[in-house]
């Protein structure tokens, strides 16, 4: 049983500083298929590995398939005021219409910081011009960095499946037609036979969220809005999307995007000043949770109901208020 605080301690905070990183080393241990896939070559789904410095191959899941369950996520907290029009139907592009007016005070990619919470918390890339001709860059960091899911061992298998005909007791001849609505190919007689990936293992993933940066304009060096309660119902939903990620996650496919949860431990690292030190140690070493703790105040998690009271710490709205105002009269003070 880890001891998880009732709250986190905040008595000794930096405050002429606005540094607020938050950092999970997890291993999750899954069982099921088509968890990220790579490709596919005849009726055989290739599932996702990577390779290792000692070039043993592993499971794996690439941060950007866990990110995009995370955006999903996200999305479905958010008001559709508060998304751009590409992000409203979850389109990768971002250049969408925003519904604000604009704010000269911020730069261009601040008043998108403010107008959406996805471009905002996700990042973005937009190359081009504007409506008079004039170039029209707009770049921002991603606000939440995934790591690759790493398998820590597990071996690699493949479940077989065919596609039956149900017609006529699927006892057609082989010169028989057999086209349908649904099946085109008159050359195909009852059955198709494909293979898909299993990929049940542990996978070690690391999360870095930087609240600092949340409804900030990097480019300005000041918040969108010097407002407590609206930079805190982001950050919210951003804790609230990562819980989400890790306890519902997903997989690649539609028809089989729904695997086993079989265990959850990590520890949560925090960096609440610019002197604080917070590592990218890796839960696949045995000694992940010892290493983080020397180095950093951690808090450790064995359980997915650990784990979930881990994370109500970080909704804890004397914590974030704290933080956010600490962080608003620095950023006045020291930038503007």
């Amino acid at each position: 049983m880890s001891n998880i605080p009732v709250k986190i301690d905040l008595t000794n905070l930096e405050k002429d500083d606005y540094m607020w990183k938050v950092q999970f080393a997890i291993n999750i241990k899954l069982a099921g298929e088509c968890l990220n896939n790579e490709d596919t070559i005849g009726n055989v789904t290739k599932g996702r590995v990577i390779r290792l410095s000692d070039n043993e191959v592993r499971n794996a899941i690439s941060g950007n398939m866990i990110n995009h369950v995370f955006v999903r996520n996200l999305r479905g907290y958010s008001n559709k005021d508060e998304l751009c029009s590409t992000c409203r139907i979850f389109s990768p592009m971002k250049n969408g219409k925003l519904f604000i007016e604009d704010d000269k005070s911020l730069s261009k990619t601040g008043n998108r910081v403010k107008a959406c919470i996805i471009d905002d918390v996700c990042g973005l890339m937009n190359a081009g011009k504007d409506k008079d001709g004039n170039s029209h860059n707009e770049k921002r960091n991603k606000v939440v960095n995934w790591s690759w899911g790493i398998a820590r061992e597990g071996v690699s298998d493949s479940a077989l499946y065919n596609r039956v005909d149900p017609t006529e007791k699927n006892n057609k001849k082989k010169e028989d037609d057999t086209t349908s609505d649904a099946n085109t190919n008159s050359k195909q007689n009852t059955q198709m036979i494909f293979h898909r990936p299993i990929r049940s293992s542990e996978y070690s993933i690391m999360c870095q969220m930087d609240f600092a940066r949340i409804s900030f304009d990097d480019e300005k060096l000041k918040y969108v809005v010097n407002d407590v309660d609206f930079i805190k119902e982001r950050i919210k939903k951003v804790i609230m999307a990562f819980r989400d990620t890790i306890l519902d996650i997903r997989g690649a496919l539609c028809s089989t995007n729904m695997p086993h949860l079989l265990s959850v431990d990590g520890v949560l690292t925090q960096k609440l000043s610019a002197q604080e030190l917070i590592s990218k140690y890796s839960p696949m070493n045995e000694d992940y949770k010892e290493v983080h703790n020397e180095l950093s105040n951690c808090i450790e998690f064995n359980t997915p109901v650990e784990f979930s009271k881990v994370v109500d710490l970080l909704l804890d709205d004397e914590y974030l208020n704290t933080i956010i105002e600490r962080n608003i009269k620095y950023i006045e003070k020291a930038f503007n």
